[in-house]
Parts: C-alpha cells; sequence; structure tokens
C-alpha cells in the first residue's frame, strides 16, 4: 500500500480504484476469502500513514497490525501474519463544495467508503498465477465488514501491487527520505506533513535546502530571516542562508503544525 516517495500517492489510489473490481474477470484469483475482516482494527491496529489527496479531496489512510507495524521502513519484507489495511475517506465540503480543513491544513474525514485489506500467510498467493504477490492475498470490504471487492475479483490488486515488486514485499512504502531527482541534495525534506529532521545544524553562512517530498504544496517561512519561499509542490526545493549564529523557526505556511528548526554554530 506504500513512492518517488515509493508510490503511495498515485499507486495506490489506481489500485484502490481498480480493485473495486474493473477487469477483474480476466484475472486469477482465489476462491475463497482467507484475508478477513479484521474487526476493530481501529483498537488493535496502528496507524501507519495519512495522505489527504488534492485533486479529488480523498483521504487515505494506512493501518498495520502489530505484526506488519513492526516493520521499520528501511526493511524490505513483511514477516508471515503482517496484515495492511487502507480506508478511503471522502473528505467534508463546504456548502460551496470547497474542501474544509482542520487547524493543521489537513482535510476533515467525512464518509469512509472502502476498506482494503492485504494478509501474508504461508502458502498466499498462489492462485494469482502470473499476477501473483509472493504470499499476498486481497480482499475489499464496506465499513460495516461486507464484502465489497470478492477474493474472486482481487486479482486487480495483484496486478496493480505487482508493480511494487518483490523488492518492496509488493508494497507501496514511504520511505523516510525520498530521493532527490537531481540538483542539490537538500539538508531536510518536507514528508507526510512534518520536516524531516525537525532540527537541522549547520554552520554560519550555510544555505539550508528543503524538499517537499509530499504530494500537497508546501511553502517554508522563516520568521526570524523575514524570507519565505512561493508555494512548493511535490520534488520543489527551497534554501535559505543563515548568516547568524543561534537557532532559528522554520514553519510552513500552509500547515499550522508543521515547525522545525535549524541550529547555526560557528
Amino acid at each position: 500500500m506504500f513512492s518517488r516517495r515509493d508510490m503511495v500517492a498515485a499507486k495506490v489510489i489506481s489500485c484502490a480504484l481498480t480493485c473495486v473490481g474493473l477487469l477483474s474477470a480476466q484475472i486469477p484469483a482465489p476462491q475463497t476469502d482467507r484475508v478477513g475482516f479484521p474487526a476493530g482494527y481501529t483498537t488493535t491496529f496502528k496507524k501507519l500513514l495519512t495522505v489527504d489527496r488534492p485533486d479529488n479531496g480523498q483521504i487515505r489512510v494506512v493501518w498495520g497490525n502489530s505484526i506488519a507495524a513492526a516493520v521499520p521502513w528501511w526493511e524490505t519484507n513483511y514477516p508471515y501474519g503482517s496484515v495492511l489495511l487502507f480506508e478511503a475517506w471522502t473528505s467534508k465540503r463546504d456548502a460551496a463544495g470547497n474542501k474544509l480543513l482542520d487547524a493543521n491544513g489537513r482535510y476533515i474525514p467525512d464518509v469512509l467508503g472502502t476498506i482494503f485489506v492485504k494478509r501474508k500467510e504461508p502458502g498466499y498467493g498462489g492462485a494469482y498465477a502470473t499476477t501473483r504477490n509472493g504470499e499476498w492475498e486481497y480482499v475489499a470490504y464496506r465499513p460495516d465488514g461486507s464484502v465489497q471487492t470478492s477474493p474472486q475479483n482481487s486479482g486487480t490488486c495483484t496486478s496493480c501491487h505487482i508493480q511494487a515488486g518483490p523488492r518492496t514485499d509488493w508494497t507501496f512504502r514511504r520511505q523516510q527520505f525520498g530521493t532527490p531527482g537531481g540538483g542539490t541534495s537538500p539538508n531536510a525534506v518536507m514528508s507526510q506533513y512534518a520536516f524531516i529532521p525537525d532540527n537541522v545544524t549547520v554552520k554560519v553562512g550555510t544555505t539550508v535546502v528543503w524538499r517537499n517530498e509530499d504530494e500537497v504544496e508546501h511553502q517554508i517561512w522563516v520568521p526570524d530571516l523575514y524570507v519565505n519561499s512561493d508555494a512548493m509542490s511535490d520534488g520543489g526545493t527551497y534554501g535559505a542562508k543563515f548568516d547568524k549564529v543561534g537557532e532559528f523557526t522554520v514553519r510552513c505556511l500552509l500547515h499550522s503544525g508543521m515547525v522545525a528548526k535549524v541550529t547555526v554554530v560557528k
């Protein structure tokens, strides 16, 4: 489920749209549900990722059971027993149809539509034949636990996740640090509505560069320097030169919850 930031943005949502049953008749798949709806997952699973999709206002929330959630981002394989779950939400709108935002500039969840679930167990996945994703199997459910995309129609899910490949265990995973597309390497990135790292230490006279690795826009603001960037799309960078020793607060003008610090030393 998690590109350049590990393909989480475009790939996850395209999987979700396909997985509701389109083209499923042509793709081999299991005939029985061995995944199982994880009732009570909001209390027993760990929330791994929340992504706002700006083009259509959808919100995607990824959860993992204790086994999957224990896998650090740099590991490339999930143990048997791992369960990953992806919620697809609509976001709240005002009377004019504009997306409403919370105090941190995030979309506000409205209606939960589909819950996509994948489970890894020994021997799973063989029925998918040429689209097999290792030992994962997939089913999509409604919020009440009833089946929305049956196991027989889940071959479209593997057809999407096969693009992730064995390197990431057929899972679209968000890396903590995005891969720069060229140019100046960043001192920090903006990812999942946070500065990573949130405290950068540099020598006086250094130009600190931030790179946006979120699919939404961010805008750097350094109050003490009286400088701010334009709104930056995914992959955009901004640099600010620090000519004085001290600690400087860095904020995102578009998302008030994003705060970081630059420490400048001699």
